[in-house]
C-alpha cells in the first residue's frame, strides 16, 4: 500500500540565516542499511527499499515551507521528505524510514533509520554484536544504555570532524548527530557552534552510524530490538542552509514585489 502525506511548514527567516553557508560533501562511507546508503538520491534510495522488502507497506510523506510577502505566508512547492516502510506484525516487526534533504540543492539522503522488534524471538548479544561487526567492522565506540537494556555501537568516518557531545557520559556519544530537512533544525548546529563542539564548515562534519542493541531487562543477555540509525550531517546542514536562504531571497522578493504592485486609492 502505497500513501501521500504533505507536511506545511512556516519558519521564521531571520532566524535561519544565522549560519553561514557551506558547500556541501557528498562524500560518504559504504555503510548501508539493508541496501540503503547516505547520499543516494530518492529514486535510487526508493529502489533499494523495495528490493528488501518489495511487499511492505510504503508511506511517502511530502513537505513544504512557506514565506511571508508582508502579508500572508506563501507556500513553496512540496518536495519528497521522506520514505517509510513496515512490514511483519508487532512483535515481529521491521520499520525502514529515509529521509532525503530538500531543495534547492540536489536532495540525497541524510538520514536512515531501521527498527526491528524481535520480541517473540530474541537474539542472545553475543551473536548480535558478532553479526553487526562482520558487517560494518569494529566500532569506534561501544557504551552501555544508561538503563542497562543494552548497548550503544558507533562508527564515524576516518578523517572527518566528529561533531556534537561525544563526552562518554552524554547522550550525543550515543547517538548519531541529529540532522533534518527543515532550516528549522539549523538550530542544533548552532548550539554545538556555540560549545564549540562543530566548526565553521559543517561539510567537513563526519557521518554516524549508531546501532543500539535492546535487551529484555537490564544486564540480561537477550536482545529484543536493534535499532540502526545513520546520519550525514555534513550534508544536511549545508542543504538546510541553501533552502533557508532560498526562503529568505523569495521573500524578500515577494515583498518587494508587494510594495510595488499595491494600488494608489483614489483620491
Amino acid at each position: 500500500m502505497n500513501a501521500n502525506d504533505i507536511h506545511r511548514c512556516s519558519i521564521p527567516i531571520a532566524a535561519m540565516l544565522m549560519l553561514a553557508g557551506a558547500a556541501s560533501s557528498f562524500a560518504a562511507p559504504e555503510w548501508d542499511v539493508v541496501g540503503v546508503r547516505l547520499g543516494m538520491s530518492p529514486e535510487q534510495a526508493r529502489s533499494a527499499m523495495l528490493a528488501h522488502a518489495p511487499k511492505a507497506e510504503v508511506t511517502e510523506q511530502k513537505r513544504q515551507f512557506a514565506f511571508n510577502d508582508g502579508v500572508k505566508d506563501q507556500p513553496t512547492p512540496a518536495f519528497l521528505s521522506s520514505i517509510v516502510i513496515r512490514q511483519g506484525p508487532t512483535n515481529s516487526s521491521e520499520t525502514l524510514e529515509v529521509m532525503f534533504s530538500a531543495p534547492p540543492m540536489e536532495q540525497r539522503v541524510i538520514r536512515v533509520i531501521r527498527t526491528l522488534a524481535m520480541y517473540d524471538n530474541p537474539l542472545p548479544m553475543d551473536r548480535a554484536m558478532a553479526s553487526v561487526t562482520q558487517k560494518y567492522g569494529k566500532p569506534a565506540t561501544v557504551l552501555e544504555a544508561n538503563d542497562g537494556r543494552g548497548n550503544f555501537s558507533r562508527w564515524v568516518e576516518p578523517g572527518k570532524v566528529v561533531c556534537g557531545d561525544t563526552a562518554p557520559t552524554s547522550m550525543g556519544a550515543r547517538q548519531t548527530p541529529p540532522v533534518d530537512n527543515s532550516p528549522a533544525g539549523l538550530g542544533q548546529y548552532q548550539a554545538w557552534q556555540r560549545r564549540k563542539l562543530a566548526p565553521a564548515d559543517a561539510s567537513t562534519c563526519s557521518p554516524a552510524l549508531v546501532v543500539n542493541l535492546v535487551t529484555r531487562a537490564p544486564r540480561e543477555p537477550l536482545v529484543t530490538e536493534m535499532k540502526f540509525v545513520m546520519t550525514d550531517p555534513g550534508h544536511a546542514v549545508p542543504a538546510m542552509q541553501a533552502t533557508a536562504k532560498q526562503l529568505a531571497d523569495l521573500q524578500a522578493e515577494a515583498r518587494k514585489t508587494r510594495q510595488n504592485s499595491a494600488a494608489m486609492p483614489k483620491m
